[in-house]
């Protein structure tokens, strides 16, 4: 009995990694990683299907196609479901709640502004010997190339929020995780 369950051990692991590689593989083609994909289905995903089917009890091994085949239909079905469910959220983080995140940082970041601008103002009144105060420009925007003033915030964090935008739901809602979230809670296909 113990060498059985070893077996199927053994067995329930090379599943399970099988599995995991063909999932990497779908995820892999819709992220347009083609190449990589095609070494999983065709350099990886043969010898392990084979190894699996080796270690399998023989009353086991008549069920492998079909068990395969249910697999690859199911990963496939919750690959698509997170690129799906992953449009929808990326879509709700780039045009509500990142739009909203923003908007109370910068409110934050320009009161403080304001109040050092008014401070340096107030101490550049007071001290009739000094020199004028310079306001620089600080506002190089390496996302976009253009020059912006400090003094227009509003510019400055548009042209950030264009390019982060996406960048944060992207990292935000990775395929992958998704995948993996949808297989472990079994969200049904209809709910997405």
């Amino acid at each position: 009995m113990i060498a059985s369950n070893k077996v199927t051990d053994r067995a329930e692991k090379r599943w399970n990694l099988i599995v995991e590689r063909f999932r990497t593989a779908c995820i892999y083609h819709k992220k347009n990683r083609v190449n990589d994909s095609k070494r999983i289905i065709k350099e990886e995903l043969p010898s392990l299907i084979k190894a699996w089917i080796q270690i399998l009890p023989t009353a086991l091994r008549e069920d492998a196609k079909a068990d395969l085949r249910d697999m690859f239909e199911r990963e496939q079905a919750i690959v698509d479901q997170s690129v799906r469910l992953q449009k929808m959220l990326k879509e709700t983080l780039v045009k509500q709640i990142i739009p909203q995140v923003e908007a109370k940082v910068a409110a934050k970041y320009r009161s403080l502004y304001i109040s050092s601008f008014n401070q340096k103002r107030s101490e550049r009144d007071s001290d009739a010997n000094a020199s004028s105060w310079v306001n620089p420009n600080y506002g190089n925007s390496k996302l976009t190339g253009e020059r912006i003033g400090i003094t227009n915030i509003s510019d400055m964090i548009d042209s950030v929020q264009i390019r982060e935008s996406e960048d944060i739901a992207d990292n935000l809602v990775d395929i992958e995780d998704i995948a993996e979230s949808i297989d472990r809670y079994g969200i049904d296909e209809a709910l997405i």
